[in-house]
């Protein structure tokens, strides 16, 4: 028993002489921490507040600018304004036609036409365009200057002169009526015409034409290969020989 109460006496000394500053620091840590975070995370209390003047805020960083709302018909994509722009559902099925055509695909050409014209009767930019001409003149100007070495503008200008008799008073109404023309064209008699399948750069000049596009004056409704009226321009080339573009001999028909 006496040797039980000497060992805790002992025991007791011994943590009485321990220093007391460690525990004193582990006791008052947490403490001390509260206090530094309140001291970080708390204003100044000389700092201007949020409701402070615009003099006391002179000194402060610019806050951030609100993310702008994107205008009707546009919209943000990564930082950067982007333009809608609607899908031309005319222009589309106009390019389905032109595929048709130089595919020689008269089921696809229709269909693409009146998908077209339902596109422009909705609101679609455009004149309604028919397959058929399209392609017909498509034929006639690959049948005439099809060759590959031959100019875009001779192209143009073999077309123009179809779709100028068209227009004027001294031939047929329709493009077909004037290119089968007793006559007048003599590619149009031929078995293989019926079913020529046209050059894209064929298609895409007769597009163009069927567009409104022209080279030449409506005049000019006569095309061989010597002069026959008066002279508008020609077409020179060392393989097929020189090509003729004139003047109807009735200008007072044409404004």
């Amino acid at each position: 028993m006496m040797k039980k109460q000497g060992w805790m006496l002992a025991a007791l000394c011994l943590v009485m002489s321990m220093p007391l500053h460690g525990f004193a620091e582990q006791s008052l840590l947490p403490e001390t921490l509260y206090v530094r975070e309140l001291r970080e995370t708390s204003p100044a209390p000389d700092a201007p507040q949020d409701d402070a003047p615009d003099e006391a805020r002179a000194g402060a960083p610019p806050s951030p600018a609100p993310t702008p709302v994107p205008e009707e018909g546009n919209f943000a994509l990564m930082g950067h304004r982007t333009a809608v722009t609607p899908l031309d559902m005319a222009g589309y099925y106009l390019g389905e036609m032109a595929e048709a055509a130089a595919a020689g695909d008269q089921y696809a050409g229709q269909e693409a036409e009146r998908c077209r014209d339902a596109a422009l009767a909705a609101g679609g930019k455009g004149e309604p365009l028919r397959f058929d001409e399209l392609l017909l003149l498509a034929r006639l100007i690959d049948a005439m200057a099809g060759s590959d070495w031959l100019t875009d503008d001779f192209r143009m200008c073999v077309g123009e002169v179809a779709l100028n008799r068209v227009a004027s008073p001294e031939f047929p109404n329709t493009l077909r009526e004037v290119i089968y023309q007793r006559g007048q064209y003599s590619v149009a008699s031929s078995p293989r015409f019926a079913s020529l399948v046209p050059r894209r750069e064929c298609v895409d000049a007769a597009l163009r034409l069927l567009q409104g596009e022209r080279h030449m004056v409506p005049a000019v409704v006569y095309q061989a290969d010597y002069i026959q009226g008066e002279l508008f321009t020609m077409y020179p080339d060392r393989q097929l020989g020189s090509t003729y573009f004139c003047l109807s001999d009735r200008l007072e028909l044409y404004p």
